[in-house]
C-alpha cells in the first residue's frame, strides 16, 4: 500500500481514497476479472478497453468513505475493500458487500449520485449500483449508451418480476433468483426469433452428411497477374485446418478446369502444402498454378477497380467421432447468392491504420460480409424488432417488453461480431485445435484473406444461441439489488447538467487520446443495433451513423492535422471537467482513469500528447490531482511475452478543485520538490511491484500532483511551464532516482550495469572492459570467475541470461553478485521445458536469499533499473526480459516461499 498525500491549502475531511488503498489486492482482483471469459459483464456486448469491474468497486467505496485518521480502523476499512475484490476477479459474497454498505451508511452524508460521462461498457455504474448508489451514465455514442442502460435501467426494472413466457420447463421462481423470470424470458424468445429466422434465411445454409457444419472456411480471390495463367487465386495465410494430434488436416491445392480446387490433406507437417500468401507482412501472394509473385500494388488495384471474389476453401464438420473437414462440394451455391436490397451502406474511416479493408476496395459496411451473413443478419434484425409486440401481446408490460427486446437486439450485435468476414478461423499452438476467433481482436478493421462463415443455427461458438448463453452469463453477474439508474446519450461537454449542482461522485474511464476511433469502429454494431433497436430506442438512434464530430477523441483524420486534433481534444475536455467540477459533491473527489504509454519524441526524450492533453485541460478547467494510484490490471508478461511492449496498468487519478488560493512555484523549486518527494513515493511503487513497463507512467501522478497544486509553475523568463515540459523533468527524476539505486550493489553488479548500458549484450575491448573493472574495484578475470562475463581474443562481453548456465546454485556460489542472481531469475522465468518457469525460479530466490549478501528487494531494483536503461536506449527483447521479472515478483516471492516451506535442499544438478 501507498499513501496519499493532501495537497490543498485549505482544510477539509480527507477521503480513504487519498490516503491509502490495498492496491495489490485491487491489482490481483482485476487481472483476475481480465482473465475470466465467462460470467461477466464483458460477455454482455463488446467495448474497448474496459475498467475492470473489481477495480471500480474498490475505487467507489474509498472515495466516499471518509479516511479515519487512526491506522487500526484504516486497516479495517482497508480489509473491507480486499473482501470487495476476491482474488478470483469475481463479486464479492454476500457478507462483504454487507459490511461494505454498512460502512457507507454511516457517513455523514446520504450516498451520492455516481455519474459517468463517458459509461462505456457499464463497469462504473454497475459496480456503483453494487455498492447502493443510485447512477446517472452518459455517452456521446449510441452504442455504449444502449449496453449501459439495458444493464443499469432496464434489467433493474424487472427484476423480482415473473416470466412473460411462463416457465418454458425451467423456470426457478424469483424468490430464488430475482433475475430468473427475465432469464426464462431471454430464452424463450431467442428460441422463437431463430425459429422465425430459420423459415426465412434456413434454406441458405447447406447441411452436409456426417454431422452439423460448424463453419465454412473461405478465401478472398484476386486473378493471376501472368497472362499466360490468368487463374483466380484464392489468398489464405495458412494451409491448417488442424494441427490437433491424430487429427492434422490441410488445405491440398490443385489447379483444374481454370481454377484452383482443394482436397483435403491428411499427415505430418512436412506434407502440408504452402499457403498461397508469402511470409512477411505485406500482402505478397504466390500462384498455385504457376507461382508468379501477385505484389500488394496488383492486389490492391485489382480490389478497388473490379472487387475480389471468394472461394470456399473447406467446411468443417463436427460429428460422432470428432471434427472433420470436407471440401467444396459439387453444386455449392452459397457462393453465388445476390446481396439483399436492405445493407449497411456506411463507408469506412479514410483512417488506413486502423481500417485498412478500404485500400483493397471494401469501402462500405457490408463489404466486409458475404451475401449469405447479410441476409442472415438482416433476418435476426427484423425479427428481432416485432418482439416488444410479442411480449405485449403474451401480457408483459412496457418495462418487460422494452427488457427483453434490447437484450435481444445486442444478441443481434454480437452476431454480427462473430458473422462477419473479420472472423477468423484460429489455431491454438499447444493444443492444436482450432476455434471461431470473433472480430476486434485489436481496435481495428483489418483485411483478413481467409475467414470462417459461422453456421448460425448449428449452436456452436458465434451462432445464435451462443450468443444469447454469453449474454445471460454476463447478465448473471450483475447485482440483484438495485434500484433503477438512467442512462442516456449526451455530449460530456454537458454532462454536469444531467444531475443537480454539487450532487455527485464524478467517476469515469474517459476516452485514450486519438488511439481509439471509438464511434468509427462502433459503427459495425450501430448499423444492425438501429434496424433492430430505432423502434425501441428512438432517442438513441436518430442519425444514420454514431456522432463523430462532437467525439472527445483527438482524430486527427477527422481534425485536418495532430496539433488541431490535439487542441480539440484539450478544449473538449477542459468544458468537460468544467461542467463536471459544478455537478461534483464539495466533499467529495473526482476519479478519473487514464492509461497510456508516453512515446519518445524526435530527440529522444519521453513525453505523452495524451497524458499532457488531458493533464493540460484538466488544469485550464481549476482541477488538480491530488493523488494517484497505480492499478496494474492486465497480465503484462503474456502480453509482452507476445511481442507488444504493452501498457499493463491503469493510473487512477484523484482530482479536486483546485484552491483560489493556490500559489505561484518557479522551475527551480519545482525540481527541488520532484527530488525532495518523488522518491518516497517510488519506492511504495516499486514494493507493490508494479511492471517495469509502468514505472515510468505511475510516476506521472505524484509529480503531477506537486505542479497541479500551484495555480502555475513559471520558467526562468517568467512564463508559464507546460505541461509537456513538466512531464519530461518528472521522466528525468525518475531517472535520477533509479540510478542512485547503484550505491546498494555490489561492485561486480555496478561494472555489469555500466557495461551493460555501454555494450548490452555485444563484446567490446578488453581492455576497456579492465579499465572499467579498476574504476569499479574489481577485475575482468573475477567477473569471469563470477560467472557473469565472457573473455577471450582481446574481447569482453556480459553473458545472455539465456547463455547462463543451466546447473547453478547460489547457495554454493563463492563470488555471488546480485546481477548474476537477476540473470538466472530471468533465464528460468522466460525459459521453456522441464526445469524453467516461475516455480523453479521461487525455488533459485529462496536459495539466493539465505546468502546475507543479497537482498531480494535490490534484485528487483536491479530489473528496475536495467529495464529503464533498455527503454531509453530501445533494446526491445532485453527490455522484455526486465519487464517479466518484476511483473513476476508476486508469484516470485510466493513460489520461494512454497520452496522454504517444503524445505527442498537438494543439490542444483537435480533442480535445474
Amino acid at each position: 500500500m501507498s499513501i496519499g498525500m493532501d495537497n490543498e491549502s485549505t482544510p477539509r475531511k480527507r477521503k480513504l481514497i487519498e490516503v491509502a488503498l490495498p492496491t495489490e489486492a485491487i491489482s490481483r482482483a482485476s487481472k483476475a476479472d481480465k482473465d475470466r471469459k465467462v460470467g461477466t459483464i464483458k460477455n454482455i456486448h463488446k467495448w474497448f478497453a474496459p475498467m475492470p469491474t473489481p477495480a471500480w468497486r474498490a475505487l467507489l467505496f474509498a472515495a466516499v468513505v471518509d479516511d479515519p485518521g487512526d491506522e487500526e480502523k484504516r486497516a479495517d476499512l482497508l480489509e473491507i475493500i480486499e473482501d470487495l475484490v476476491p482474488k478470483t476477479g469475481t463479486a464479492p459474497s454476500a457478507e462483504a458487500l454487507k459490511r461494505a454498505k454498512a460502512v457507507l451508511a454511516e457517513q455523514e452524508q446520504e450516498l451520492p449520485t455516481v455519474l459517468d460521462p463517458f459509461c462505456g461498457g457499464g463497469s462504473t455504474l454497475i459496480e456503483a449500483q453494487r455498492l447502493g448508489f443510485p447512477t446517472v451514465a452518459s455517452d456521446l455514442n449510441p452504442v455504449p449508451a444502449l449496453v449501459t442502460r439495458v444493464e443499469t435501467q432496464l434489467v433493474p426494472a424487472v427484476l423480482g418480476r415473473p416470466p412473460v413466457s411462463g416457465d418454458d420447463g425451467a423456470f426457478e421462481g424469483t424468490a430464488v433468483d430475482p433475475m430468473a423470470g427475465l432469464l426464462a424470458d431471454l430464452e424463450h424468445y431467442a428460441k422463437r426469433v431463430e425459429k422465425k429466422v430459420q423459415t426465412k434465411v434456413g434454406h441458405l445454409y447447406e447441411s452436409v452428411d456426417g454431422g452439423d457444419v460448424v463453419a465454412w472456411l473461405w478465401a478472398r480471390t484476386v486473378q493471376c497477374t501472368n497472362p499466360a495463367c490468368g487463374i483466380s487465386i484464392p489468398l489464405y495465410s495458412s494451409p491448417w485446418l488442424s494441427r490437433q494430434k491424430g487429427r492434422q488436416a490441410w488445405l491440398n491445392p490443385f489447379p483444374e478446369d481454370g481454377r484452383v480446387r482443394f482436397a483435403i490433406g491428411k499427415g505430418t507437417a512436412s506434407m502440408a502444402a504452402k499457403a498461397t500468401k508469402l511470409p512477411g507482412g505485406r500482402a505478397k501472394f504466390a500462384c498455385p498454378a504457376c507461382a508468379k509473385e501477385v505484389r500488394e500494388s496488383d492486389v490492391r488495384e485489382q480490389g478497388s477497380q473490379k472487387g475480389m471474389g471468394l472461394q470456399l476453401l473447406a467446411i468443417a464438420v463436427d460429428g460422432d467421432g470428432g471434427r472433420f473437414f470436407l471440401p467444396e462440394p459439387e453444386g455449392f451455391k452459397a457462393g453465388d447468392l445476390d446481396v439483399p436490397d436492405e445493407v449497411p451502406d456506411l463507408e469506412f474511416s479514410n483512417n488506413t491504420k486502423q481500417f485498412s479493408t478500404p485500400l483493397y476496395g471494401l469501402r462500405r459496411q457490408a463489404d466486409i460480409y458475404t451475401p449469405r451473413q447479410l441476409h442472415m443478419l438482416g433476418a435476426f434484425a427484423d425479427v428481432v424488432a416485432e418482439v416488444p409486440e410479442w411480449v405485449t401481446q403474451d401480457g408483459g408490460d412496457s418495462d418487460q417488453a422494452l427488457a427483453i427486446s434490447s437484450v435481444l437486439a445486442i444478441c443481434v450485435s454480437k452476431l454480427a461480431l462473430a458473422n462477419s468476414t473479420q472472423t477468423r478461423w484460429k489455431l491454438d499452438s499447444k493444443t492444436g485445435t482450432t476455434k471461431i476467433q470473433p472480430g476486434f481482436g485489436r481496435q481495428s478493421i483489418p483485411m483478413l484473406w481467409d475467414f470462417a462463415e459461422v453456421n448460425p443455427f448449428s449452436g456452436f461458438g458465434g451462432s445464435w444461441i451462443s450468443q444469447v448463453e454469453a449474454i445471460v452469463g454476463g447478465l448473471r453477474a450483475l447485482p440483484r439489488d438495485t434500484s433503477p439508474g438512467a442512462a442516456v446519450q449526451a455530449d460530456a461537454r454537458n454532462a454536469g447538467t444531467l444531475v443537480p449542482p454539487a450532487s455527485s461522485l464524478i467517476a469515469t474511464d474517459p476516452p485514450y487520446f486519438g488511439q481509439i476511433p471509438y464511434a468509427e469502429l462502433s459503427d459495425y454494431f450501430y448499423v444492425w443495433l438501429r434496424r433492430t433497436a430505432r423502434r425501441m430506442h428512438e432517442d438513441l438512434f436518430e442519425t444514420i451513423a454514431t456522432p463523430k464530430s462532437n467525439e472527445l477523441i483527438a482524430n486527427r483524420w477527422l481534425h485536418g492535422s495532430p496539433d488541431q486534433a490535439r487542441q480539440y481534444f484539450i478544449d473538449g475536455f477542459t468544458e468537460a471537467f468544467s461542467s463536471l467540477k459544478k455537478a461534483s459533491r464539495l466533499d467529495l473527489p473526482l476519479v478519473v482513469i487514464y492509461a497510456h504509454r508516453q512515446e519518445e519524441t524526435k530527440d529522444g526524450e519521453l513525453t505523452s500528447s495524451a497524458w499532457d492533453a488531458l493533464l493540460e485541460a484538466m488544469l485550464a478547467a481549476g482541477v488538480s490531482v491530488v493523488g494517484t494510484w497505480p492499478l496494474h490490471a492486465t497480465n503484462s508478461t503474456r502480453q509482452v511475452g507476445q511481442g507488444a511492449n504493452a501498457l499493463a496498468s491503469y493510473i487512477a487519478m484523484i482530482c479536486r478543485p483546485r484552491p483560489a488560493n493556490a500559489g505561484v512555484l518557479d522551475r527551480r523549486g519545482f525540481l527541488q520538490a520532484l527530488r525532495r518527494e518523488l522518491p518516497e513515493r517510488i519506492k511504495p511503487l516499486q514494493q507493490s511491484s508494479i511492471p517495469a513497463n509502468d514505472l515510468g507512467q505511475a510516476a506521472i501522478g505524484p509529480g503531477m500532483e506537486i505542479f497541479s497544486r500551484y495555480t502555475r509553475v513559471t520558467e526562468p523568463d517568467g512564463s508559464a511551464m507546460r505541461v509537456r515540459t513538466a512531464l519530461s523533468l518528472i521522466t528525468k527524476a525518475l531517472d535520477e532516482i533509479l540510478s542512485e539505486y547503484e550505491e546498494d550493489f555490489d561492485t561486480d553488479t555496478r561494472w555489469c550495469i555500466k557495461w551493460f548500458e555501454d555494450h548490452q549484450w555485444e563484446t567490446a575491448d578488453y581492455g576497456k572492459a579492465e579499465q572499467m573493472a579498476h574504476r569499479y574495484n574489481t577485475s575482468v578475470p573475477g567477473l569471469v570467475h563470477a560467472g557473469v562475463v565472457t573473455a577471450g581474443g582481446g574481447k569482453a562481453a556480459l553473458i545472455k541470461p539465456v547463455d547462463l548456465p543451466v546447473k547453478y546454485d547460489p547457495t554454493t556460489d563463492n563470488r555471488l553478485t546480485v546481477w548474476e542472481v537477476a540473470m538466472h531469475l530471468s533465464r528460468l522465468i522466460e525459459g521453456k521445458g522441464p526445469g524453467t518457469g516461475i516455480d523453479a525460479a521461487g525455488e533459485l530466490l529462496a536459495r539466493a536469499r539465505t546468502r546475507p549478501e543479497i537482498d531480494e528487494d535490490t534484485v528487483k531494483g536491479l530489473a528496475y533499473l536495467l529495464h529503464n536503461i533498455c527503454e531509453n536506449r530501445g533494446w526491445t527483447e532485453s527490455q522484455r526480459w526486465f519487464n517479466n521479472l518484476v511483473s513476476s515478483w508476486p508469484d516470485l516471492q510466493t513460489a520461494a516461499r512454497a520452496a522454504e516451506k517444503r524445505g527442498v535442499r537438494v543439490e542444483a544438478d537435480q533442480l535445474f
